[in-house]
């Protein structure tokens, strides 16, 4: 009885939480639109209002860009963490995938080494581009926008290793075991669920993703399969 009980709750938490998920993705979905409004007007404008704008005001426009980023981008996180559809598998060239990448990001003052090798991998491309845009971002900002991040490829028993490995200062002993566990996070803007996510889109692809120090570096490991 008490077995059956225990079930029951389970299942109505289980059912719960699913709900909970669907509701955050159409409202964090809905949310995206006007905030990418707000940003390509905000760019819009300064870039047409340069020498009819005081510096002050242009400045002001940026502050509203960049606040509107940081606002989008958290909602891209908690989507992706939610939000978890088939994955459309297909088999892409690294280089193609990550020179799309690089192309959405900032980059500062940074310098990022595309690997020698150029496997190809297998992957739901929208998903796999979700886990390279928050390891560069993140490496980027642990740099505070100035440093080298260079990307590996090998493949190695029937896996293909991608490894990043960035300039910055490298992540503190106490918080490696936490880096992948949702909710757990060092800025003071960020959601956690940023690499809880690429752990949640890596191993849904059968692979893994782990972190080492000194430098620092994130590790996918991923099966060479074909679509």
């Amino acid at each position: 009885m008490r077995e059956i009980q225990q079930r029951q709750k389970t299942s109505q938490g289980m059912d719960r939480l699913i709900h909970i998920g669907e509701l955050t993705s159409r409202i964090t979905h809905d949310m995206r639109n006007p905030l990418t409004v707000i940003i390509n007007y905000s760019m819009m404008i300064r870039k047409n209002s340069k020498n009819k704008l005081d510096q002050k005001s242009l400045d002001q426009l940026e502050l509203i860009e960049e606040e509107a980023r940081k606002m989008y981008h958290q909602i891209e996180d908690v989507l992706n963490y939610v939000k978890l559809p088939p994955l459309k598998l297909h088999t892409y060239s690294l280089h193609d995938i990550l020179k799309k990448v690089i192309e959405r990001i900032q980059m500062h003052d940074v310098e990022i080494n595309l690997p020698k090798n150029n496997p190809q991998i297998t992957c739901d491309i929208d998903k796999m581009e979700i886990v390279f845009v928050n390891l560069i971002t993140n490496s980027i900002e642990a740099m505070k926008g100035s440093g080298i991040i260079t990307i590996s490829a090998r493949e190695e028993k029937g896996k293909i290793i991608i490894e990043f490995e960035d300039s910055g200062p490298g992540i503190s002993k106490e918080n490696m075991p936490m880096l992948f566990k949702p909710l757990f996070t060092t800025k003071t803007s960020g959601t956690g669920l940023g690499l809880a996510s690429c752990k949640n889109i890596i191993e849904r692809h059968n692979g893994t993703i782990s972190a080492q120090n000194n430098p620092t570096r994130f590790i996918i490991k991923l099966p060479k399969i074909s679509a």
